[in-house]
């Protein structure tokens, strides 16, 4: 059993905290303890201990376990109560997922996981776009690689640079007119947020190889040439996924 009003807990300092955000708040901080194993597998997590850590009703604590319980991450059993589930249960695509494991030491296995993910992803999605994408969703995927672009050359700016890969992405599953695809944009760009909020060494190195090839797979999709697409696509996450084997 854990001890959830523990002083010596990490997040012990947010439990006074106020305001129209509690839900979240809760939500946000348990998800982490979760997945960092500051809450272990097969613990018991007391709603009412959760309401006096936090300072909130037990309508927002109840909130919260629902939606974790919704991502696997806790399960509720009538006797047994509220348990922490190990990792196989958890929905590892579920962007919150993704982003709390960001935050902790499998930073680089859940990357190397999901770029493999991508890798055969993203060359499908690229030739099924280029023969599916409308016009206007064309000129959004360029417009996306030139903002790119922009955000580096001209600004300097490495969140409008992750923005915009983040919205490249979104538009090439979205090209595919294929709903299944397109859902997965979501988990893509919650490892391109977390990546732009990493302060790690490496993290944020953009080269110009990178920038070429989204506004060469860009130009391909628009142009329907399915093969050369389905080429820069498995080259553009081959790269990526070389930095972090």
């Amino acid at each position: 059993m854990v001890d959830l009003t523990s002083s010596g807990s990490p997040s012990a300092k947010h439990r006074s905290r106020v305001g129209s955000g509690l839900y979240a708040h809760v939500f946000e901080i348990l998800g982490q303890e979760i997945i960092d194993g500051t809450l272990p597998v097969d613990s018991i997590v007391f709603a009412e201990q959760i309401s006096e850590r936090f300072g909130v009703s037990r309508s927002v604590v109840r909130e919260s376990l629902r939606s974790l319980s919704s991502m696997g991450l806790l399960e509720s059993r009538p006797q047994v109560g509220t348990r922490v589930q190990p990792r196989e249960r958890w929905d590892l695509l579920n962007p919150h997922v993704v982003y709390w494991r960001s935050q902790g030491l499998d930073y680089r296995q859940q990357m190397r996981e999901l770029l493999e993910l991508r890798l055969g992803l993203e060359q499908a999605a690229a030739r099924f776009a280029s023969e599916r994408i409308t016009p206007e969703q064309a000129e959004g995927l360029i417009a996306a690689a030139d903002g790119m672009r922009a955000a580096i050359e001209e600004s300097h700016d490495l969140r409008a640079f992750f923005d915009a890969d983040a919205k490249f992405h979104r538009l090439l599953l979205e090209g595919t007119a294929n709903p299944v695809i397109a859902q997965l944009s979501d988990t893509i760009g919650a490892t391109l947020h977390a990546r732009a909020m990493d302060t790690r060494p490496g993290m944020h190195d953009i080269t110009e190889t990178s920038i070429e090839t989204h506004s060469a797979l860009a130009a391909a999709i628009a142009a329907h040439d399915g093969p050369e697409a389905e080429r820069l696509a498995k080259l553009l996450v081959a790269d990526t996924l070389d930095e972090f084997s």
